[in-house]
């Protein structure tokens, strides 16, 4: 019971209206989808892109992204729209539970893997030469999709699961009862949100720090131009994650330790709040980090002129 308090004492009211909260999340949305399909089309049907494995992460990533905002985000909007008067029934709010928790934590996971597959690719790049080694590496992304959704599809759906009558108002959606289980929840934490950050971290600043020692080897292997677009794309992405995702997992690592979430005030409603730009930020750096993007709008503005 004081583990259902402590989260219901979570989900306090929002100091944002409901229409604000409905317009700010509907541009941002409509905007990163934008984004999303012409960073997916670039990048599935470019010719001029020779190399999509290098590519195959990210586009994964950007594929839970759309499906993210087109499925949850959707009804976020449409709670709004309400000014936070819906009800949902329970298989209702359990479907939007497990698409919310499932692609939040199978995004997170697939950016820390792709953190360390720029690693490799860059530096270590002739692990994949083989064939067998390449398709196993590549196969990485898939396995994080499918255990997310398993993994959430059995904790969220399992018949025993108990109902627990708390509405977020930040989402609409009621708490789901792994989150006052002692031991899923604190899986849930700790291999879905801290472990993938401080893999985000360790292999960002990795990745970063070797290749300014070894500029000059880049450089005369010709693999400079190359190297350079792949870790600008993966400190763009990094950046978002720390702004938006990384101080809510803080503040959730705090709660873990027995720190009242209430001690935090009202921080902790706009932390929640505004984690949802990770997703809505994530293509719209994805697309400012194409290749040949520059020289795409130029020739369009271009020809329009």
């Amino acid at each position: 019971m004081a583990n259902t308090m402590r989260l219901s004492s979570a989900y306090d009211e929002l100091a944002i209206s409901y229409p604000v909260r409905f317009w700010l999340f509907l541009v941002s949305s409509i905007f990163s989808i934008l984004c999303c399909l012409f960073v997916l089309y670039h990048l599935l049907f470019n010719r001029n892109i020779h190399d999509r494995s290098n590519h195959y992460t990210i586009i994964i990533l950007l594929l839970i992204d759309l499906i993210y905002e087109c499925v949850p985000m959707s009804f976020v909007l449409h709670y709004y729209r309400l000014d936070g008067n819906w009800q949902t029934t329970r298989p209702y709010t359990q479907i939007l539970q497990f698409f919310n928790f499932a692609l939040f934590a199978i995004e997170t996971i697939l950016f820390a893997w792709c953190c360390i597959e720029r690693y490799i690719l860059i530096f270590h790049s002739s692990w994949l030469r083989n064939n067998r080694k390449r398709f196993v590496f590549q196969s990485f992304s898939l396995i994080i999709v499918l255990y997310g959704f398993i993994h959430y599809g059995l904790i969220i759906f399992y018949p025993f699961c108990e109902y627990i009558p708390y509405q977020s108002t930040i989402n609409g959606a009621f708490i789901p009862c792994f989150l006052v289980d002692p031991i899923l929840s604190k899986y849930d934490l700790i291999l879905h949100q801290i472990i993938p950050l401080i893999l985000i971290f360790i292999f960002t600043f990795a990745l970063f720090i070797r290749f300014l020692k070894q500029k000059r080897q880049l450089q005369t292997q010709n693999q400079w131009h190359k190297s350079k677009k792949l870790i600008i794309q993966v400190l763009a992405i990094f950046i978002v994650f720390c702004g938006f995702q990384f101080p809510w997992t803080i503040l959730q690592l705090c709660g873990l330790f027995g720190l009242p979430l209430d001690s935090f005030g009202n921080l902790k409603n706009y932390l929640f709040f505004f984690g949802y730009y990770v997703c809505f930020l994530l293509p719209i750096v994805c697309c400012g980090t194409l290749p040949g993007l520059k020289m795409k709008l130029r020739a369009f503005f271009c020809c329009n002129n």
